[in-house]
């Protein structure tokens, strides 16, 4: 919803509204709260296109630079962990379970040490 608020706490900023400011000034603070919030949005807006105006940017170069930071955005280490994590989830598990070599992809890799013939362990008791 709006700044992370869900329906139940707008209902108690309501009303915890209703209560400080009365049914009486609480229609006027709600219009007053409006016009604050629409000259704000007008002056960003002002800022905003003096600043493109100002610096001479072309608007689509401003759409490629926030392609790119959406892409740099992309490249951060959790994100890129988790896409890694999911594909192995989903089945794509050659990179993870295909034994490497320490010598390297051409040599073969070395046979695991024989079990002992008897299951019971003198050292674990």
């Amino acid at each position: 919803m709006f700044f992370d608020v869900g329906g139940g706490e707008f209902l108690v900023i309501a009303i915890v509204a209703v209560l400080l400011l009365g049914p009486d000034r609480l229609p006027r603070a709600i219009s007053s709260g409006v016009r604050w919030l629409r000259a704000l949005r007008e002056q960003a807006t002002k800022a905003r296109g003096d600043i493109m105006a100002a610096a001479d940017l072309d608007p689509s170069l401003t759409d490629d630079l926030r392609q790119t930071f959406a892409d740099i955005g992309e490249l951060h280490p959790k994100r890129i962990a988790s896409s890694f994590l999911s594909d192995a989830v989903n089945g794509t598990t050659d990179a993870v379970t295909k034994p490497v070599s320490p010598n390297g992809p051409g040599t073969a890799t070395p046979k695991p040490a024989p079990k002992p013939a008897s299951s019971f362990d003198p050292d674990a008791t």
